[in-house]
């Protein structure tokens, strides 16, 4: 791990300013993987950390498979070893898997009791680190960091927001209503209630942040609080900072360079300057091959990582017919629960511009 040559030179020192050294942080990294996709996307992730991550180059990563998969690929775990990465298989007993978003608080709880770090670091598998995110790093007094880029699809303006409703039957399974809810600015300049985007953020572990995520995940499912499919789709963001107030965490928001979402359904994000100062980029969907060679022009202003990036090409999952057909099969027998769920809930799925 510790032979990148990028993490000895492009701005990503570890000093502190007045040339004392300092070292990286007590943090575990943790995210997901399963037999598909994620398989590149979080390989592609972690070598950007090791590369480019600076003080957090070298951190303990950790990747997650927390419910049933094929098998992952021979290739992906030869280069998890030489990445470094630990993975944890979890089986959960839920009812809830056919929710890929449950993955997320699945994975945390566990990492949550299988280490002993001071902080826990949650990315998306669609991130890459293009410098040291050192604003990452939890400071005396801070049990929660995360960012709110904007105001997505079901964030709240306040009482004539069309959305606003739905924030108070999530506020009341917490009890709270949502004026309680603290208001935060998002990065395009709107006032939202409590909303974060839950693609980067980090907590302090000894708080049980993890495991009372997920316990209240379910929890909002259990009572279905989500009335339409965009409401249950983004059930994990909406959560994550309830969660966080119910615990009465310190939270701080970080800035949106280390959260910056460059995507089909924000394409003006696609320009380099906006990307020069940026650490942590959320790329959504930017790893298409009808994307990618927008992805590499708004990469000019980081000419280290675009070199690095560009003769991989666009993300394509490993190529085995038989973990296709099971996830395939996996994939039908999930929808079906999935619609079940709905039905019960007195909706169905229609079709959305964000593709969720």
């Amino acid at each position: 791990m510790s032979d990148y040559p990028e993490n000895n030179g492009n701005g990503n020192g570890n000093g502190n300013g007045n040339g004392d050294v300092v070292g990286p942080p007590s943090m575990t990294i943790t995210l997901c993987i399963e037999s598909g996709v994620l398989e590149p996307l979080t390989l592609r992730m972690v070598d950007s950390l090791r590369r480019f991550g600076g003080r957090f180059a070298d951190l303990d990563v950790i990747a997650v498979t927390p419910r049933l998969s094929p098998p992952l690929a021979p290739e992906t775990r030869r280069r998890m070893e030489e990445l470094g990465i630990r993975h944890l298989r979890v089986s959960p007993n839920t009812p809830y898997a056919w929710h890929g978003y449950m993955n997320k608080a699945e994975a945390l709880a566990a990492v949550e009791a299988n280490v002993a770090t001071e902080a826990i670091t949650w990315l998306d598998s669609d991130i890459l680190l293009l410098q040291e995110p050192s604003e990452l790093e939890l400071t005396p007094g801070v049990d929660f960091l995360a960012s709110a880029a904007d105001a997505g699809v079901i964030g709240s303006h306040g009482p004539t927001d069309p959305n606003d409703a739905f924030w108070s039957r999530a506020a009341a399974v917490f009890g709270k209503v949502a004026d309680d809810l603290p208001w935060l600015q998002t990065g395009d300049g709107h006032r939202i209630r409590f909303y974060w985007n839950s693609g980067v953020f980090v907590y302090r572990r000894e708080t049980g942040l993890g495991k009372a995520y997920l316990a209240d995940c379910k929890t909002f499912l259990d009572r279905h609080v989500a009335k339409t499919h965009l409401q249950l789709h983004f059930m994990d963001q909406v959560v994550l900072g309830l969660t966080a107030l119910r615990l009465g965490l310190a939270w701080k928001a970080i800035p949106d360079s280390h959260n910056f979402p460059v995507c089909s359904f924000l394409p003006e994000n696609y320009d380099a300057a906006k990307v020069a100062g940026v650490e942590v980029l959320h790329f959504h969907d930017s790893m298409d091959p009808a994307l990618w060679p927008s992805l590499l022009d708004t990469l000019a202003a980081h000419p280290h990582v675009r070199a690095w990036l560009t003769p991989q090409g666009p993300i394509a999952p490993p190529r085995s017919v038989s973990s296709s057909l099971a996830r395939e099969a996996l994939r039908m027998v999930r929808g079906a629960r999935r619609r079940a769920y709905y039905a019960a809930s007195g909706f169905t799925k229609v079709w959305n511009p964000l593709g969720a």
